[in-house]
């Protein structure tokens, strides 16, 4: 890629202040709509595409627009979009999924009981407070019962949030950063640690930024966001099919959040798993750091 006429520091500035900006419009939608106990499924299902369409993508296209004025510069490019994924991508995407589960919820375990000292008590209650408030609204978002609405909330919450997420974050923030030519590294996990942040969910913190930085290293090996789109959507949506499932007697409640808790050595054994993984899938980048950075 060119060196562009705006800087990194920019270009990221810019993505926040377009994000906040229509973040402010959703909520004023989704007001006008809903009234202002927007609490019904219909408000939530509406705000989430608003938020993924609007907030997310947007910005990242107009960027690209100011990208391709300012350096004639393809809009596929900015947003990372001029190569497909591989085969080789998608298998570990699925390998990877599989693998990591018990090892993910071992961590996502131990990150729900921290407890705070007896001084911060308050904070405790209501960061406890928020996490349950979220996941009341999710619960009763993904509580679907028929296969047409099941398949309607994979969409929503797989594939639209896992573009909206993908574009803004990877796209977006981290591309703009590599394209700084910043270390890949760096801009890996500082990615992740914001986009663990914005969610507002202190006891699922250390769980997103291990998927924010397995997805923004995807981006990294495969030169292209689709694949860490894929790896979006997958996670979301399994959770949306496994709640069908159990709604329908076929599967346990908490069947993905059980495998691997309160095992250390199968959780060890994950972990150890999936770095084996990693290694052999990913020594050599599946595009070449010209292709990466063009």
């Amino acid at each position: 890629m060119k060196n562009s006429s705006f800087s990194w520091p920019l270009k990221i500035l810019f993505l926040f202040c377009g994000m906040m900006l229509a973040l402010f419009v959703v909520a004023m939608v989704i007001v006008l709509i809903f009234g202002l106990d927007a609490t019904s499924v219909n408000s939530v299902i509406t705000m989430s595409v608003l938020q993924n369409l609007v907030a997310f993508i947007l910005p990242v296209v107009m960027l690209a627009i100011m990208n391709k004025r300012a350096e004639h510069m393809p809009l596929s490019h900015t947003m990372w979009m001029t190569k497909g994924p591989t085969l080789k991508s998608i298998a570990l995407v699925v390998l990877v999924w599989i693998v990591a589960m018990p090892a993910m919820n071992y961590v996502v375990e131990w990150n729900q009981n921290i407890e705070f000292p007896s001084w911060l008590q308050r904070v405790e209650d209501a960061l406890r407070d928020m996490e349950d408030l979220a996941a009341d609204t999710t619960s009763e978002l993904l509580n679907t019962e028929s296969v047409g609405m099941m398949i309607f909330m994979v969409f929503v919450v797989g594939i639209l949030t896992g573009m909206g997420e993908e574009i803004f974050f990877r796209a977006g923030l981290l591309g703009s950063m590599l394209h700084g030519k910043v270390n890949k590294h760096v801009a890996v996990w500082v990615v992740a640690i914001i986009f663990s942040a914005i969610h507002f969910q202190f006891f699922g913190f250390v769980p997103r930024v291990l998927l924010g930085a397995w997805l923004g290293y995807l981006l990294v090996w495969t030169g292209e966001v689709w694949t860490p789109i894929i790896a979006h959507a997958l996670n979301n949506g399994s959770i949306v099919l496994v709640t069908f499932l159990a709604n329908q007697g076929f599967v346990s409640d908490n069947f993905l959040e059980t495998t691997g808790t309160g095992n250390h050595w199968m959780a060890l054994g994950s972990a150890v798993a999936t770095v084996l993984l990693l290694v052999v899938f990913m020594r050599k980048p599946v595009r070449t750091n010209n292709d990466l950075m063009t």
